[in-house]
């Protein structure tokens, strides 16, 4: 079998994409965390996935080993796990991807892909500049200064974003709401938990997507209709309520201010003279069975529902 190195392997991505390549059962599977002790990095030494140690944070010496024999990579860099780096997340990130794209090309891994973002500065017309995009956008150029062929993927916002962003209602005891600085603008959503199956589906031909970046859209709609789906899953009233992005940038929470620049960047991205620079249909042609928002929230209804 083939060998395929997921970094990040106990996030979100990484995670997703570690489930779908074990559910396969056509690849041997190497996953890199910093933390092998932790509960989710020895649940997948239990399946079976080899689990080692790796920091994007160290040089790529560090890295080579851990790429032997790969066919494949995905990698991933977080950038949010960097807000508290006296260098500056956005620095520290892009510094990450340099060592996990120099690790790759010295190793000569055939088919890496980067989960990266395109820049939000550049698709507002340099108007808005959003860290974490800018981040992922530099990566991604070095990995065009370094000419080794790679796959890229863009997903967006995800639907497991609701987990944060459903809260009870301040103004209607016994419903929700959903409060974000975004008018009456799509936005782009990604089914995390059906994420791996586009990564497995790209790595069962990988030779047609290098050179590419691939969007990876689940969903694009407006928050007042996400909301309107929401109470018909859960049979109670969920509203949008939208906020100015000075608000939301006065939260009490690390990262506040980069995701009240996200939403105004999205409002200008995915508008409608816009949202046609993007592909909205490569991710559901690679995996057709993933969710929509009303059988993803009605399998994580108990969940959603218990947070609060």
């Amino acid at each position: 079998m083939q060998q395929v190195v997921v970094f990040g392997a106990t996030g979100r991505q990484g995670g997703s994409v570690v489930s779908h390549l074990l559910a396969s059962g056509s690849y041997k599977i190497r996953a890199v965390t910093r933390d092998v002790y932790s509960e989710k990095a020895q649940n997948l030494a239990k399946k079976g996935v080899e689990v080692v140690k790796g920091d994007l944070l160290q040089p790529r010496q560090t890295l080579i080993p851990l790429l032997k024999d790969a066919y494949a990579v995905f990698g991933v860099t977080d950038y949010w796990s960097l807000l508290s780096r006296p260098e500056g997340a956005e620095k520290m990130e892009v510094q990450c991807g340099k060592n996990l794209v120099d690790a790759i090309v010295e190793a000569g891994v055939p088919f890496p892909i980067f989960s990266g973002l395109p820049s939000a500065f550049r698709l507002t017309g340099n108007k808005i500049r959003v860290s974490h995009f800018e981040s992922k956008a530099a990566i991604e150029e070095y990995i065009e200064k370094k000419g080794h062929p790679f796959i890229v993927t863009h997903p967006y916002a995800y639907f497991e974003n609701l987990f944060y962003w459903l809260q009870p209602s301040s103004q209607v005891p016994g419903s929700f709401e959903i409060v974000l600085p975004m008018d009456s603008s799509n936005i782009f959503l990604t089914c995390m938990q059906d994420f791996g199956g586009v990564i497995a589906s790209i790595l069962k031909s990988p030779q047609d997507y290098l050179r590419r970046r691939l969007d990876v859209v689940h969903l694009c709609m407006d928050f007042h209709k996400i909301a309107e789906v929401l109470s018909e899953v859960f049979g109670k009233k969920v509203v949008y309520r939208s906020v100015s992005v000075e608000e939301y940038k006065r939260l009490p929470f690390p990262g506040a201010s980069d995701l009240a620049d996200m939403f105004a960047a999205y409002q200008i991205m995915f508008d409608k003279n816009h949202i046609q620079q993007f592909d909205m249909n490569t991710a559901r042609e690679l995996y057709p069975q993933c969710h929509s928002l009303a059988s993803w929230a009605n399998e994580h209804k108990a969940e959603l529902l218990k947070l609060h």
